[in-house]
């Protein structure tokens, strides 16, 4: 539950002036006294019950949650350190007000492949600890707490990508840490906390416990489709989504919530001015409780780099609704606009692979295992996968592929450097050759998808009825990226749909996460009109 929509709560803020203390003196506090009673047993049942959904957390927070001690307060944490160390950066994930952790399973999954992660229960949230002292709870003391975390995992290359209050605790923390953090992701941020508001809020913290209590519950009624749930995400959430954040309502204590929420001393636009690095700012186009206006509102305020996304069909949690839009667009942001290109799956294939011969007995002896080519096409094309030729490989050379395939007609070379078979061999037959040189491990540029598209255009107005086979090295990436461009621009197909047709006819279909990632970011993240995005940069 969110400051915001506390506060535009009609009936919490309005209850004490709406009830008449006379009748009602002698029944108050045997009220209180029934409702303690009841909220006693709901309690013990709720904490069997997070018991019994431990096991809902994915793996990768399960297998790499740690506790540790940060100024004589436990916390939970989930560290995991890439294989390429120091090279890489290390993502933070910061949470914000009644969140967790595992809010940012989707993200900690995705780039826990490229990246050091380190995400936070803050104190009282999750499974970390919960103290009773109110003081540990302002905004200057999670800040304290995120800092010494960063001193005992340090990183010359930090990012902080935030949510919600969590992306106020970032930016204060940026401004300790300053000369580490690389980038600045703020997902669903508020402005300002206006002077009403806080009015409101200092009446809701007068209420006692065991009230606030009572609201959550009456709150949590219809619950996947409550108000506690509909008030966070879309409408059209599907019943997962729902789910998870249902619970994270319901472990969410009121206690904590209360502390933290009388202890917020929110970021002002001097804060965010004096921002160095580059910043994403990311919201839910339908987000109720920080609406999107709030981006442009710190945006204006910006005098770093700044883009802003606007991610359609979700709310106050957009990471959580739509996870393969917010990485990519993360992802992306992080490559391209800060400099952070060990991030790049591409940069790290050819950091590993450095100096490796293709055709070392390892890579030989992948690709004998290699199914030679695509037993059917793709789809309804004309399609074949195939993986490269060996001049003198019995089963895979010229001669070999003539006799056992006539009903193709073309083959469209992808590889980089003059293939390992004499291509002359298919100058008196029914096949003919195409080179199209294409860089391994990175996928094919736009430029090189219209080369190709054109050549088969050309390639079917001259024999329409054969089959073109399609290689790379092993028939997987390149080119299966290559024929999902010409599914999606000639056939209007989704990249789902090009991606699951391609590994029906090739299984294992694009092994490569960032090939199949690049066809999301370049057909449904740049081209989508409903994806709003603001960019701005400043040239003093």
């Amino acid at each position: 539950m969110d400051l915001h929509s506390v506060v535009n709560n009609h009936w919490l803020v309005s209850w004490p002036s709406i009830m008449t203390t006379q009748p009602l003196a002698l029944l108050i506090p045997i009220a209180f006294t029934v409702c303690g009673l009841i909220f006693t047993i709901i309690n013990t049942k709720y904490r069997n019950d997070t018991v019994k959904n431990e096991d809902l957390e994915v793996p990768i927070i399960q297998n790499n949650t740690q506790y540790v001690v940060i100024r004589n307060k436990r916390l939970r944490i989930v560290h995991i350190i890439n294989e390429l160390g120091a090279k890489v950066p290390l993502v933070v994930f910061i949470h914000g007000l009644g969140g967790q952790v595992t809010q940012w399973e989707n993200q900690i999954e995705y780039f826990s492949s490229t990246a050091n992660i380190l995400a936070v229960d803050l104190l009282g949230c999750g499974k970390s600890e919960v103290t009773n002292r109110s003081e540990d709870y302002t905004t200057e003391s999670l800040v304290d707490d995120l800092e010494d975390l960063l001193k005992r995992y340090p990183s010359e290359n930090t990012v902080l990508i935030c949510h919600s209050y969590g992306c106020c605790l970032g930016t204060k923390l940026y401004h300790r840490v300053k000369h580490t953090i690389k980038a600045l992701t703020l997902i669903s941020v508020k402005a300002n906390v206006t002077e009403n508001e806080m009015t409101e809020t200092q009446k809701i913290l007068s209420y006692p416990n065991i009230l606030f209590d009572m609201f959550r519950y009456y709150d949590r009624f219809g619950g996947i489709y409550s108000t506690s749930v509909d008030r966070v995400l879309h409408k059209d959430a599907n019943n997962e989504v729902r789910s998870k954040q249902l619970k994270w309502n319901k472990q969410s204590k009121t206690i904590v919530w209360k502390y933290m929420l009388s202890g917020i001393n929110w970021f002002n636009q001097a804060d965010i001015s004096s921002i160095e690095c580059p910043i994403l700012l990311m919201t839910g186009q339908e987000d109720k409780i920080t609406p999107p206006g709030n981006m442009t509102i710190i945006q204006e305020w910006c005098k770093s780099h700044s883009t802003i996304f606007y991610i359609p069909e979700s709310g106050h949690n957009a990471m959580l609704e739509k996870p393969g839009t917010v990485n990519l667009i993360i992802n992306d942001f992080l490559i391209k606009k800060c400099g952070l290109e060990t991030l790049d799956p591409a940069w790290q294939i050819l950091f590993k692979t450095k100096g490796e011969n293709k055709w070392s007995m390892k890579n030989f002896q992948k690709w004998k295992r290699t199914p030679i080519i695509s037993e059917r096409t793709v789809d309804n094309t004309k399609f074949r996968a195939m993986k490269v030729m060996r001049q003198n490989d019995e089963e895979h050379c010229p001669k070999s592929f003539i006799a056992r395939h006539p009903d193709i007609g073309f083959i469209i070379d992808i590889t980089k450097d003059p293939p390992p078979y004499r291509t002359s061999d298919f100058d008196n037959s029914h096949i003919t050759y195409i080179k199209l040189s294409t860089v391994s491990k990175i996928p094919p540029s736009r430029d090189d998808i219209r080369r190709f598209i054109q050549v088969t255009k050309e390639a079917w107005n001259k024999k329409p009825d054969k089959q073109i086979a399609v290689h790379c090295h092993y028939g997987f990436n390149r080119t299966g990226f290559m024929i999902c461009c010409y599914l999606i621009e000639e056939l209007h197909c989704s990249v789902s749909d090009a991606l699951r047709w391609f590994e029906e006819a090739r299984p294992a279909g694009i092994k490569h996460r960032h090939f199949r990632d690049e066809l999301y970011l370049r057909y449904e993240v740049q081209n989508n009109s409903n994806l709003y995005h603001s960019e701005y940069s400043n040239s003093e």
